[in-house]
């Protein structure tokens, strides 16, 4: 399990828009834009309404990519992991419950004009595997924070640690990406 690090919830707190990025089986990507989300230390829900091109990727290929970013500070996180749908009624409908309560704006509106219509979204889990570094330096190839089950590790290598010659802790990549 990876934790999301304090500074990306806090930059998903503030910002409230992130980027989610799917792919098709012939290999074609996907993005969309989530505003209306919840998360805890080490997963995240987005509501989905339009069961389109996303939701039929989550399907097939549960992978995706889910980036958040301040484009004044130009800084940002990119986290790669798995989607689920949650099916379990009473989770789903808190889940819902907390995200429409924490929503504001267009997003608020949006939301309970298709909530007045009976239209239910699915309800869409990411469990963060990897996580990155946007900034524009030479580090931000580099994971900051890797789980260390045996998928994530098969795809993407091992982060480890090691103590650098002024004795403060850095990490190295050992693997493939």
């Amino acid at each position: 399990m990876v934790s999301i690090p304090h500074e990306v919830r806090q930059m998903m707190k503030e910002k409230r828009f992130l980027v989610v990025a799917s792919v098709d089986p012939n290999g074609i990507a996907n993005i969309s834009p989530r505003t209306a989300f919840y998360f805890t230390e080490d997963s995240m829900y987005w509501l989905d309404f339009f069961k389109h091109k996303s939701q039929g990727n989550f399907q097939i290929i549960p992978w995706v990519s889910v980036a958040v970013f301040d484009t004044e500070k130009l800084r940002g996180f990119q986290m790669k992991g798995k989607v689920s749908f949650i099916t379990d009624e009473t989770k789903k409908r808190k889940i819902i419950e907390t995200i429409s309560r924490s929503v504001t704006g267009k997003t608020s509106s949006k939301i309970f004009e298709r909530m007045s219509q009976n239209k239910s979204p699915d309800v869409i889990m990411f469990k963060p595997k990897v996580i990155y570094s946007l900034n524009p330096q030479e580090e931000s190839g580099k994971s900051i924070s890797r789980d260390k089950d045996g998928e994530t590790v098969s795809l993407f290598g091992r982060l480890e640690e090691f103590r650098t010659r002024d004795n403060t802790m850095s990490k190295i990549e050992n693997g493939r990406r």
